[in-house]
């Protein structure tokens, strides 16, 4: 969620009624066993976060409280007008509206699963279960669309002139030595890491140098055929893991390079034990803020790149949308990136209208040489 659903779900949750006074006692006391499970099964067996948990039960008990009904007596109206509710007037943001309306369907699909449950509902009150959330009456799933801004993707005129910056601003630093030659060998291999790998800002700041592992089909990669990377989970899972492909020849390399002749000097004033792939000018993980300080540094650099939009994330874009151009499928592509839904990844793809016109033009020409083919044939 960003800073203003964060909010928002905090004043929801300060609001929001966690007794059931508007419930017959039986109901109250049948409606909290469903919610005690729930709960069980999503900390224990899905080992979801508490936080996630707290935030979804606090969604449960808004929409329980706006119908004054068990959840075997909600109906479809009652949905619509708490998504009415939720959307109209709170004027919550798509993507918080959308979790709201998940957290319903998932805890209702838990009920219709649980035989138990069921058959306590089917006995004491002759009525079943029913999903009252379908694809319907929700928000579906969609990239990113909704962002405020689309973010926009490098070229590959765009992302060789980052990098020669790059190679150019060192050679400068060192002729002068100055104090950011160092950092600049660093910014190098770390942004390059984003790019070739297509990881989050905050997936390579948790990158160690234990983070790689050998591609026996490729032993050329030497320790650096894999990154094992922690990536944002959904729905509350928690860190999720990936192992993702090193696609780029450069990136072993400078990977090498920068362990064995950079990293060392960051470690004069830090604890010579750090794990921590990039490391400040203090030997300590380099954090959020100094990274994104640091690529605006090099789009000043780079004047031509400067004030048009990028951002580190623009590097995760870049790195979807020219696998794509070299012919990697989309699902390949989305488990390199760690996506959950293909619509996702096709999100960030944003290929260039002279490439898409070139493809076309290339597969009509090819079906007219096999028409002129067949005519000479005849």
């Amino acid at each position: 969620m960003g800073k203003n659903n964060l909010i928002q779900f905090a004043n929801l949750k300060n609001k929001t009624s966690k007794d059931t006074s508007c419930l017959p006692e039986q109901d109250a006391a049948l409606f909290k066993k469903m919610l005690e499970g729930y709960t069980t099964r999503r900390l224990g067996a899905l080992r979801h976060q508490e936080s996630s948990v707290n935030r979804d039960i606090s969604v449960i008990y808004d929409f329980l409280n706006f119908t004054g009904k068990s959840p075997w007596y909600w109906k479809e109206e009652d949905f619509e007008k708490w998504c009415h509710q939720i959307g109209i007037v709170k004027k919550l943001a798509v993507a918080t509206q959308r979790h709201y309306q998940g957290t319903i369907r998932g805890f209702l699909a838990y009920l219709a699963d649980n035989i138990k449950f069921k058959n306590e509902v089917r006995s004491f009150y002759g009525i079943q279960i029913a999903q009252i959330c379908h694809s319907e009456n929700c928000i579906p799933h969609i990239a990113d669309r909704e962002l405020s801004r689309e973010r926009p993707a490098f070229s590959h005129d765009e992302i060789t002139l980052l990098f020669s910056s790059y190679d150019e601003a060192i050679v400068e630093a060192a002729s002068f030595s100055a104090k950011d030659f160092r950092p600049l060998q660093r910014d190098k291999t770390m942004f390059f890491t984003i790019y070739a790998a297509g990881l989050r800002a905050s997936e390579a700041l948790k990158l160690n140098i234990g983070s790689f592992q050998r591609n026996p089909t490729f032993p050329q990669f030497k320790n650096f055929g894999y990154i094992s990377v922690w990536g944002k989970g959904s729905r509350g899972s928690g860190p999720k893991h990936r192992m993702v492909p090193v696609t780029h020849v450069e990136l072993p390399s400078l990977l090498e390079w920068y362990i064995e002749y950079v990293r060392p000097h960051f470690l004069v004033n830090g604890d010579p034990n750090e794990e921590a792939l990039f490391l400040s000018e203090r030997g300590s993980r380099l954090v959020l803020s100094s990274l994104e300080n640091r690529f605006q540094h090099i789009l000043t650099i780079a004047s031509s790149l400067s004030g048009r939009g990028f951002t580190p994330h623009c590097l995760r874009h870049s790195s979807v949308t020219h696998e794509s151009l070299r012919n990697i499928s989309i699902e390949a592509n989305r488990l390199k990136h760690g996506h959950t839904y293909a619509a996702t990844t096709q999100g960030y793809t944003h290929i260039p209208d002279d490439f898409v016109n070139e493809e076309i033009n290339r597969v009509i020409s090819s079906q007219i040489d096999t028409m002129m083919e067949d005519q000479d044939n005849e």
